[in-house]
């Protein structure tokens, strides 16, 4: 079985690269409770939409292993990675205060 092949390990590689989108969202400005339930969310909704695009939504054990496994890789990479190479530079160039009015 192959990464690619496999349901969950879908999910972990988009966990991996879920906080990056979740950058472009993010605001400085928010709180942080804030942010840790807007990245949970889409991490969360990221793994729903993984298992939908594999057709593995009848399989319970899959589904919810799938979702785990990306809001969790999804914190992991942020925490031990992103977050010290560029995540909070992309959320500072795509903040709302820093965009010119319309």
């Amino acid at each position: 079985m192959t990464l690619l092949n496999d349901t969950e390990g879908w999910g972990l590689l988009l966990g991996a690269v879920t906080p990056w989108a979740t950058a472009l969202v993010q605001q400085p400005a928010w709180s942080k409770s804030l942010r840790a339930v807007v990245g949970t969310v889409v991490s969360a909704i990221v793994g729903v939409v993984t298992v939908l695009a594999r057709g593995d939504i009848a399989h319970a054990q899959t589904a919810l292993t799938t979702v785990a496994l990306t809001v969790v890789a999804s914190k992991a990479f942020y925490d031990g990675l992103w977050q010290h190479i560029g995540a909070g530079a992309l959320e500072m160039a795509t903040a709302a205060e820093r965009r010119p009015d319309r």
